[in-house]
């Protein structure tokens, strides 16, 4: 017997401001903020619920006032490397509208059949905003095309999807 689930809901992330992060989460990557509350665990830190789409959160706590002194940062087995938020404009607007934020960004980098910006949040996590470079057609399930794309690359012996990968994985759904 498996457990079922139907998509991510939310990662819970630790910040070290309250006003950077809602700032950078509202005015810069235009998103809702929908929930803030006290953290039921600890009352010195805020419980912040930003809608990042439709049934998708990105959760943050970050201490009630101030900030949560700097401390190097440390890779350990199962924390996150960087969370990937999926555009619905241009690759280009969102570079433009990091430009004129003063947001620091690494790309765009080109995977395959995805385009890829890197930066870091006011909290230190490292954010990706991505676009396929073909748009996913209406009706396809993302999924579904990545699995068909995944079997064509195995087939012709590449190293990575790429954009015919994408193609011949169309033909086939």
């Amino acid at each position: 017997m498996t457990i079922a689930t139907h998509g991510i809901n939310h990662p819970a992330l630790v910040g070290r401001n309250y006003e950077e992060t809602i700032h950078f989460y509202t005015e810069v990557l235009g998103m809702r903020l929908v929930l803030e509350q006290p953290n039921l665990d600890d009352q010195s830190q805020v419980h912040l619920f930003f809608e990042a789409g439709p049934g998708q959160f990105i959760a943050y706590f970050v201490p009630r006032q101030g900030s949560l002194p700097e401390t190097p940062q440390r890779r350990q087995l199962g924390s996150m490397l960087h969370l990937a938020l999926n555009l619905s404009v241009p690759i280009e607007e969102a570079m433009a509208t990091l430009d004129a934020h003063g947001v620091k960004y690494r790309g765009p980098v080109d995977r395959g059949y995805e385009r890829s910006i890197y930066f870091r949040d006011p909290n230190g996590a490292v954010i990706e905003l991505l676009t396929w470079i073909n748009p996913v057609p209406d009706g396809i399930d993302e999924g579904d095309l990545i699995v068909a794309a995944q079997a064509h690359r195995k087939e012709r012996g590449g190293g990575f999807i790429e954009l015919e990968d994408v193609a011949a994985a169309l033909e086939r759904l």
